[in-house]
């Protein structure tokens, strides 16, 4: 059974909040200190994207990205693994529309983010 649209933006936001505690606990409420910081608060801000597609119910790939970003921020940054987003990321998966109907595209789209998001982060200066 499907949870109703309202519910799974309920779930999702209540995801973001708890990312948020994550991300204030492992900086110890600092921001911005380091590249680390800016992921996690970053997967953060990946997760409430993820709410509001889900509100809209559209642009499906741009949510299954943000999973991937938030996938990332908990395996591949520094002080890994943050098994908090990494478990609140992988909740979010049930609740997003999927691309084309297809929970195989949207995962390929999410590994690639979480891949493409590190690559990226490898060159930041």
């Amino acid at each position: 059974m499907r949870l109703s649209k309202l519910a799974r933006f309920f779930c999702a936001g209540f995801d973001t909040v708890a990312m948020g505690g994550i991300a204030v606990t492992e900086t110890g409420g600092q921001f911005a200190r380091n590249l680390g910081e800016y992921v996690l608060w970053g997967s953060v801000l990946a997760a409430a994207v993820c709410a509001v597609v889900i509100i809209f119910d559209s642009l499906a790939p741009l949510a299954w990205v943000a999973i991937g970003y938030a996938l990332f921020g908990g395996l591949l940054t520094p002080r890994s693994p943050h098994f908090g987003f990494i478990l609140l990321a992988l909740a979010l998966i049930p609740m997003v529309p999927r691309p084309r109907d297809s929970l195989t595209l949207g995962l390929g789209i999410a590994a690639a983010a979480a891949v493409a998001s590190r690559v990226l982060l490898t060159f930041a200066p």
